[in-house]
C-alpha cells in the first residue's frame, strides 16, 4: 500500500471517529423507546435476510439484492435519523456474520460499517412532503455509494481491467450495483404510504 493512501486511510479513521462522536452526542440526548429498540432489531433483521437474496452477485463482492437497504432508510424517515443510523449500525455488525473481507481498519469501516449507517439519513429532510422523502433517499444512498467508491479507489485498484482507471473502475462497478439498488429502493420507498405508516405506528408526521 502506498504512503499516499496510507494517509488518506489515516484521514478516514480520524472522520470516522468524528462521525462516531458526534452520532453519540445525538443519542445521549435522544433515549430510544422499548419500542423504537424492537423495530430497530425487527427492521435490521429483515435488512440482513434482504440482503441474501441476491440478483446480481459481483466478483469482488457486492451486487444487487432484494432492497436490502429499505427497512434502514424506512425506519430513518419514519423515527428520524438517530433511529435510522442505528438501525444501519445494527445492520452492518448483523452483516459481519457472513465474514469480512479486512484488508485496513478504513477500508472495514468504508465497505462495511459506514454505508449502512448513512442510510440513516434518509429522512433527513423530512416526510411531509413525497420530493422530500425523495431527496434524503437520493442523498443516502448517494453517501453509501461514495464509501463503497473510495474503498474501491484506495484498497482494490488492482483489480480494475488493464488501462483503466481505478477510480472510473470504482464509480462503475459500485454505481451499478450499490447505486442502482439504491435507486430502485429510493423509487420503491415513493410508493409507501408513509402516513398510513406513522397512524399505525402512532408518530405524529410533524416529528
Amino acid at each position: 500500500m502506498s504512503s499516499l493512501n496510507n494517509i488518506l486511510g489515516i484521514v478516514i479513521l480520524i472522520v470516522s471517529i468524528g462521525w462516531f462522536c458526534l452520532y453519540l452526542k445525538d443519542m445521549k440526548n435522544r433515549k430510544l423507546s422499548t419500542k423504537e429498540i424492537v423495530l430497530i432489531g425487527m427492521f435490521s433483521a429483515m435488512s440482513y435476510i434482504l440482503s441474501m437474496i441476491q440478483f446480481i452477485k459481483y466478483p469482488q463482492g457486492g451486487g444487487i439484492t432484494l432492497f436490502s437497504m429499505l427497512p434502514t432508510m424506512l425506519l430513518a424517515i419514519l423515527y428520524g435519523k438517530e433511529v435510522g443510523i442505528t438501525a444501519g449500525l445494527v445492520f452492518a455488525l448483523i452483516k459481519l456474520i457472513s465474514g469480512p473481507t479486512i484488508i485496513h481498519p478504513a477500508q472495514f469501516l468504508l465497505d462495511y460499517i459506514l454505508p449502512m449507517m448513512v442510510l440513516g439519513l434518509a429522512g433527513i429532510f423530512g416526510r411531509d412532503k413525497k420530493l422530500n422523502i425523495f431527496a434524503g433517499c437520493i442523498l443516502a444512498t448517494s453517501l453509501s455509494v461514495l464509501m463503497y467508491i473510495i474503498s474501491g479507489v484506495l484498497y482494490f485498484a488492482q483489480y480494475a481491467p488493464k488501462g483503466m482507471n481505478p477510480i472510473v473502475y470504482s464509480c462503475v462497478y459500485n454505481i451499478s450495483s450499490a447505486g442502482v439498488e439504491g435507486l430502485l429502493t429510493s423509487i420503491l420507498i415513493l410508493s409507501i404510504p408513509i402516513k398510513r405508516f406513522s397512524k399505525v405506528l402512532n408518530i405524529s408526521i410533524s416529528q
